[in-house]
């Protein structure tokens, strides 16, 4: 059976995506986006979900649309992105179709992870 996750394509644009090189973005997340309503109501922050999906979305630009997510590994939240926080995204290429991400901000760590990916 062929798994493949599709990043969901959003209304509510980013407030700022400013490419600095082709593996290394700056990202923040408008707090006028619906999710922050319910994550979490008295100290909004951003959902892990969210940031895998930027650094999925981030990884196809890179790598192309022919490829396909197999597997997220080694997934850690260290500090929250809160809204309309700047945070910078970077990913390197490994073996075996890997990408590994980290989300900072003022170099500290706000998460990190690897995606595992294969062409169609």
């Amino acid at each position: 059976m062929k798994v493949c996750y599709n990043a969901p394509r959003m209304s509510i644009p980013f407030t700022q995506e400013r490419p600095i090189s082709p593996m290394v973005t700056e990202v923040s997340f408008p707090s006028a986006t619906p999710f922050f309503k319910g994550h979490f109501p008295d100290r909004p922050i951003t959902p892990g979900v969210m940031l895998i999906d930027k650094a999925v979305a981030s990884a196809k630009k890179i790598l192309g649309c022919g490829i396909c997510l197999t597997c997220i590994k080694k997934v850690k939240f260290m500090n929250p992105v809160l809204p309309d926080d700047p945070v910078t995204l970077d990913l390197a290429v490994g073996h075996e179709g890997e990408i590994t991400y980290s989300f900072s901000r003022k170099g500290m760590r706000c998460a990190s992870g690897v995606l595992v990916f294969r062409t169609d």
